[in-house]
């Protein structure tokens, strides 16, 4: 198998002792070299407000550590992490790092507008309440109009009548 990068952050009780920090970390470097991984980084970032409550408590002892393991000690990790009650929140990932390189971006050149072709503004409107187009605008002839007259259709009944 492969050996992965690995990065866990738990979060332990606000009020845990600095000796129950150093054992948990002990018992989680121990669980992590028992499954041939080894530990990069430690870093404690101690006491923080939480997000929201968790479990009753509102503050938390975070802890991250950075370690080279393969898949196997991800399950013994989420192990300890239960069955330790200190622990309130964990979360292990894998960090995958890719030799991606993208292209620039297109530059536009310089006479060019972003706004070519577009209609102003939301709607298509203008702020002065005309319709904002490059070509101008031309309305129809008048025509005559011819009279309007409603007749009911045979399938609708007329409006006002009650059907029988």
């Amino acid at each position: 198998m492969a050996v992965n990068n690995y990065e866990t952050v738990f979060i332990a009780e606000p009020e845990i002792a600095t000796e129950a920090v150093d054992q948990l970390l002990t018992k989680i470097k121990k669980a992590i070299t028992d499954n041939q991984g080894t530990v990069g980084n430690e870093d404690r970032w101690g006491r923080r407000r939480l997000a929201y409550p968790i479990q009753g408590f509102r503050e938390g002892f975070y802890v991250v550590l950075t370690f080279n393991a393969e898949g196997g000690v991800v399950n013994a990790l989420e192990h300890v992490f239960r069955v330790t009650d200190s622990v309130v929140r964990h979360i292990t990932i894998k960090i995958i790092k890719k030799n991606k390189t993208f292209p620039p971006r297109r530059v536009k050149p310089a006479g060019a507008s972003s706004e070519a072709g577009r209609p102003a503004g939301r709607g298509g409107y203008s702020r002065d309440g005309g319709r904002s187009s490059s070509a101008p605008s031309v309305t129809p002839p008048p025509t005559a109009a011819a009279p309007a007259t409603e007749t009911p259709t045979p399938s609708a009944p007329a409006t006002g009548a009650t059907p029988a």
